[in-house]
């Protein structure tokens, strides 16, 4: 019997239910009708669990009313779209009920799960049953109703997660759009996903139960075009603001009028939302007039970070796609392409020493990159189980007519070789695994390049042949700082490190074709070095049309340095700045950055072209 829940088993069942929406990402993603068929419910929600995931992974506190606040708070930071913000808000109304406890029962548990689902229903301006919503109170009331004769944690969330299977099962009944397309409401359908991953995680704790996934009634799940025929145009931007407010007359973190602010916004448009409480929150709207639903925000506080998707777009072109993209967590894009790609991304693991966490999921980059420093060797890379890729492809299959799978070189991982084998005993002619002969942003590259073909109606055949041609007009280069991470991993010497470092040497790395890095000599000086990799990136262009993305691991200065250095010099457009993940960081060591350049032109020939 597990009896108690303290801050370490809430990190570790928080896992659980965060793998399950992300294992059934695309399902949601596709039964995503309202309120709006954005086909982002799927990613929103990965993003929001996996965000509160990853900070508990970082160090999770050991008493539960700690862990429950880092968690809270991580999901409102990283909180995407409507379901992602209602999330966070659930959340930060199960921390405020949980305060400084150390542990919970099943009563205060369930009497924490009630408060996290009444601050979700706030946190709407309209709530409509029919949604998650109703999921969360079905959910929190069989809690309450089975505690109350219960101790046993795993008894009672399996007599809750019944009672959440049958809100959900109910959803049709009670809102219209549902009905027309025979699927249940896809933010109610993520959260017994969740439920389940969290009560299979009890496993783990020795519970002897068995359990297994049933998904809720009515089970149909269309074909993507025609849950997604009914094109909602009302509003077309879907707008979010965090903001955060300090106290001028004390410096310390100020409160947020969070009623005049929802009353001021709501002539903007609909689905508002408005998530957490105190001295930070997550506004999200729906709305034609995203510029003046900002402005309007920056009055309460101070805008940290904003995002505005194109709901229009996104339903024009997800909608069409018959082929599915898979790539793992090596592949560098920014995250709002990842989710208008609907990419799905099988993690690697990354190993210190005894203690393994995947990439992306269990830990955020500033707690990998503590972890790195304090670490006395290099932590190693793994590639994803044959199993993971295994049961992605199938589940893909079940809804996609093919797949497209693109991984990291396999010059420098397994992880191409362990997709082959999964496909092969999938459907090797339905799944097409490309070796990307690149990493990292360079991977990003060709999956955009794959993208726009598939956009302009390539078949799997043929976006598998664009992917082999273009793969060839990709390459990266990249400058390093010193050399402490290699010697830490046994590929440079000590003593030759010592004299790079005296002659204030920087080191150039390049790629062979196969994505083999190769020592590509040195740069006197960091910003020399910075010039040299950009005059590279853009004599290989050779003055042809070209796309460059920039990946960084922690020199975010020097990125924007080597951004503006290629389009003053060559004429480049738009470059693309990201903060590379773990493995790469893992490879290369903090402080290096790394232009990937693709030129374009064979890539145009390349993409067939649909009337």
């Amino acid at each position: 019997m597990i009896l108690t829940l303290n801050g370490t088993r809430f990190a570790h069942v928080l896992r659980g239910g965060t793998l399950a929406v992300m294992r059934n990402q695309e399902t949601l993603d596709r039964i995503n009708v309202f309120p709006v068929p954005d086909a982002d419910t799927g990613a929103n929600l990965a993003a929001t669990f996996r965000a509160a995931t990853a900070r508990l992974g970082d160090d999770s506190p050991e008493a539960l009313g700690d862990a429950a606040r880092a968690a809270a708070e991580a999901a409102l930071l990283g909180a995407r779209g409507n379901s992602g913000a209602i999330v966070a808000q659930f959340l930060h109304g199960l921390a405020q009920s949980f305060g400084d406890s150390r542990h919970a029962g099943t009563r205060e548990f369930a009497r924490a799960a009630g408060s996290g689902a009444e601050a979700a229903y706030r946190a709407l301006q309209e709530p409509r049953e029919g949604t998650i919503l109703s999921v969360l109170r079905a959910w929190a009331n069989e809690l309450r109703k089975h505690s109350a004769d219960h101790e046993d944690f795993p008894e009672v969330l399996r007599h809750a997660l019944k009672g959440a299977r049958e809100a959900l099962a109910l959803t049709p009944r009670q809102l219209d759009v549902l009905a027309r397309n025979h699927v249940v409401d896809a933010g109610g359908q993520g959260f017994v996903y969740f439920l389940e991953g969290v009560l299979e995680s009890f496993r783990g704790d020795g519970h002897a139960h068995d359990w297994r996934p049933i998904e809720a009634p009515p089970r149909g799940v269309p074909p993507f075009g025609a849950a997604h025929a009914e094109m909602d145009s009302t509003y077309r931007f879907c707008t979010e603001a965090l903001l955060s407010r300090t106290d001028e007359a004390t410096s310390k973190p100020g409160t947020i009028d969070r009623e005049a602010l929802a009353a001021a916004v709501t002539a903007f448009g609909g689905s508002l939302v408005v998530a957490g409480g105190g001295e930070r929150l997550r506004v999200h709207i729906h709305t034609n007039e995203p510029k003046r639903f900002l402005e309007t925000v920056a009055g309460y506080g101070v805008i940290d970070a904003t995002k505005i998707d194109d709901m229009v777009l996104q339903q024009l072109s997800l909608r069409q796609s018959a082929v599915a993209l898979v790539t793992d967590s090596t592949c560098e894009l920014p995250e709002e392409q990842t989710g208008r790609l609907g990419l799905v991304t099988v993690p690697l693991t990354i190993s210190f020493g005894e203690e393994s966490y995947l990439d992306g999921v269990d830990m955020t980059l500033d707690g990998f990159v503590r972890r790195l420093q304090a670490a006395t060797a290099v932590p190693k890379s793994s590639q994803p189980a044959v199993a993971d890729l295994r049961d992605t492809y199938r589940h893909l299959l079940e809804y996609r007519e093919g797949i497209v799978s693109i991984h990291i070189t396999s010059a420098m991982s397994g992880t191409y070789q362990a997709a082959v084998t999964a496909a092969r005993t999938v459907d090797p002619e339905r799944i097409k695994v490309i070796d990307s002969h690149t990493v990292s942003v360079g991977a990003g590259l060709l999956i955009e390049a794959v993208s726009e073909a598939l956009a302009a109606g390539a078949s799997l055949d043929e976006a598998a042949d664009v992917a082999a041609k273009v793969r060839d007009d990709i390459t990266v280069f990249g400058a390093v700082p010193d050399l402490k991470f290699a010697v830490r991993g046994g590929r440079v010497s000590p003593r030759a490190a010592r004299v790079i470092d005296l002659l204030r040497l920087k080191p150039i790395i390049t790629f062979d074709r196969l994505g083999a890095a190769q020592k590509g000599g040195v740069a006197l000086g960091w910003k020399r070095a910075l010039a040299a990799i950009a005059r590279r990136a853009g004599r290989y262009a050779g003055g042809a049309p070209a796309r460059y993305m920039i990946v960084h691991t922690g020199d975010a200065q020097g990125a924007a340095y080597t951004a503006a250095l290629l389009k003053d010099r060559f004429g480049a457009g738009e470059v693309p700045v990201i903060r590379s993940g773990p493995v790469l960081t893992t490879n290369v060591g903090l402080g290096s950055v790394s232009i990937a350049v693709r030129r374009r032109a064979a890539c145009v020939d390349a993409a067939p072209r649909r009337a």
